[in-house]
């Protein structure tokens, strides 16, 4: 089952449809009461609600896990342990992009931390569609975006390959300071990826 975690970044941006487990972090929870989005849990430490929308949360909530304001780690990796710990390995995120460029940054970090882990994360916004691939890569097909960057993350990327696009890949190394592989464009419904080595930050983007 997917799990779509909705964050409380700025201009939250939603697709039209959401199937699965729903968890609302923090200020998350209260934009999807005011999207009129059920969910299924709700997680943070609510600092950035106040008391009444605080209760507002809780009672729309099947489960409803506050955190301490100081801890070790932030409320979207909570929700992100939460769902793993319910054996879900297949993660969205939302309203994580926009904002604190730091905070995005920690999301990253988790894309690398839980791919090793054999746990996807993928980061959805209005114009974007980040992931991290593992060795041997994958296919991407072809939806409402047309633009691909792809980049090396946290090592080198060995023997890349890449087709179906404007400018293809046979085998190459991709260091972690090299942006070679920026604003790439789809010529074909998928796109084909594969390494043998390294972590693959793959980003789908539209105009």
């Amino acid at each position: 089952m997917k799990v779509h975690i909705i964050c409380g970044g700025p201009d939250l941006w939603l697709p039209e449809k959401l199937d699965g487990l729903i968890v609302g972090v923090d200020r998350g929870a209260l934009a999807l009461i005011q999207a009129g989005i059920s969910m299924s849990v709700a997680v943070g430490d609510f600092d950035s609600v106040s008391t009444d929308e605080m209760r507002q949360i809780q009672e729309n909530t099947e489960k409803f896990v506050q955190l301490p304001p100081e801890k070790d780690v932030t409320d979207c990796e909570a929700a992100i342990e939460l769902a793993v710990a319910e054996g879900h390995r297949e993660i969205f995120l939302y309203g994580v992009t926009g904002g604190r460029i730091d905070h995005f940054y920690a999301v990253t970090v988790l894309m690398l931390k839980y791919i090793k882990r054999g746990i996807s994360i993928v980061v959805e916004d209005e114009k974007n569609r980040l992931r991290v691939l593992a060795p041997t890569g994958g296919t991407i097909k072809i939806k409402d975006k047309r633009y691909f960057s792809f980049f090396a993350l946290g090592r080198s990327v060995r023997a890349l390959s890449i087709g179906g696009v404007k400018y293809p890949l046979s085998y190459y190394d991709l260091e972690i300071d090299d942006p070679l592989c920026v604003s790439n464009e789809a010529i074909y419904k998928r796109v084909t990826i594969s390494f043998g080595i390294g972590y693959l930050f793959v980003i789908e983007s539209s105009d």
